[in-house]
């Protein structure tokens, strides 16, 4: 690799890192904003798709039955989803409504959401919230989309935290990514007036958006499909940083792998999909919500974000290092600022301690994932939706 080149990688990379900086202070500035408080007045129907969910599914249910909302203005709604065991079963014994949808050929939860909006009576309900199955709410989260709705946002994407960071290396490092992009992205974005990311899980959308779209995302990410499409129609994402939600997270690098790939790959599929149309509107309507969210497909995962920037800055050293010139200071910054991103993420997301200790298997997970990557986009066969398992 010449010089030349090698100076374009490092313009790309702290271009990205001015990039993630610049949403970041608006993230933190965000969190001084005051909201006004509202009365409860939106009716909510909460959508709880669940594939074989036994284990996990009570605690769930319990979680959205003890909400601090007035009981009258929401509904849980399970949709039993090709299940085999006795979710079905459970849910009607605490007295709930239970939809079952068998079809083997369309699997997944973007076609259970479809059918679901599909054979629900929308004019029951003013705004319909999504929780997965294995996920613990805050008692405030329907107040705070009440609020939201409230103040005008039509979809707006809770804070999904992870309930088990501490339980192993691989969980503390997945919990990493998680803490950077709610701390110190989202907040940013719907400060600026741009959209922010569907996580899948504690999403809500006024009535309105289902009836003129239904559910729209049935790739193996189908909420950044959905997003995407949404975005494209005019609608943006707001985050609400005050409304949590957690829900457990593979806890080994084996169970781990499935998921990891299918978001990577699915991520690369929506941008060869919705490049170019997000250029072209970006450039019409002259607003920078389109550029955003082209960069958010661009910049890859934080993980595979470092896995390159450490590779390019190896074959920097191998083939052009001439001793401690302006490129050796150039990549000290970038491994600086990537390090102050890191721990400031932690500082804001209050990680514990025993996820600082973690840290330590960092280069163990980069390798890893590193061979995820390889593995997913060169290996055979398809990536599919897999269960994780739960705990």
């Amino acid at each position: 690799m010449t010089i030349h080149l090698f100076s374009s990688i490092e313009i790309i990379i702290l271009t990205s890192i001015l990039y993630l900086y610049f949403l970041a202070i608006f993230s933190i500035l965000s969190k001084r904003q005051r909201r006004v408080k509202f009365e409860p007045l939106h009716r909510f129907g909460i959508i709880v798709p669940a594939h074989n969910e036994e284990k996990v599914i009570a605690k769930t249910l319990h979680s959205l039955k003890d909400m601090d909302y007035p009981h009258g203005l929401y509904e849980i709604i399970v949709i039993a989803d090709d299940c085999t065991d006795n979710t079905a079963k459970i849910v009607r014994e605490m007295g709930m409504c239970c939809m079952e949808r068998f079809d083997n050929s369309k699997r997944g939860k973007g076609y259970a959401l479809q059918w679901a909006f599909r054979n629900i009576k929308l004019a029951k309900y003013d705004a319909f919230v999504v929780i997965d199955a294995d996920t613990v709410v805050m008692a405030d989260f329907l107040k705070i989309m009440n609020n939201r709705l409230c103040n005008g946002d039509k979809v707006i994407q809770g804070y999904y935290d992870v309930l088990n960071p501490e339980r192993s290396p691989s969980a503390s490092l997945s919990y990493l990514g998680f803490a950077l992009s709610r701390n110190l992205r989202y907040a940013g974005r719907t400060s600026l007036g741009w959209t922010t990311n569907l996580l899948g899980n504690g999403m809500c959308f006024s009535r309105d958006v289902i009836e003129r779209f239904g559910w729209g995302g049935f790739s193996i990410v189908e909420d950044i499909e959905y997003e995407m499409f949404l975005l494209l129609c005019g609608i943006r994402v707001a985050f609400a940083s005050d409304a949590k939600i957690y829900a457990e997270i593979p806890e080994t690098f084996a169970e781990s792998r499935i998921q990891r790939s299918r978001w990577d790959i699915g991520k690369f599929q929506i941008l060869r999909r919705f490049f170019l149309k997000l250029l072209i509107k970006g450039v019409k309507e002259k607003d920078m919500a389109y550029f955003d969210a082209l960069m958010e497909l661009l910049i890859p995962p934080y993980a595979l974000f470092l896995i390159l920037t450490i590779f390019f800055f190896l074959m920097f050293m191998a083939t052009n290092y001439n001793g401690i010139d302006i490129h050796f200071y150039i990549w000290a910054i970038i491994f600086l600022a990537l390090f102050l991103y890191t721990l400031a993420g932690l500082i804001m997301a209050r990680a514990s301690r025993h996820v600082y200790i973690n840290l330590i298997y960092a280069p163990l997970f980069i390798l890893w994932r590193t061979f995820i990557v390889i593995h997913g986009f060169f290996g055979k066969g398809r990536i599919e939706w897999i269960k994780t398992e739960r705990s």
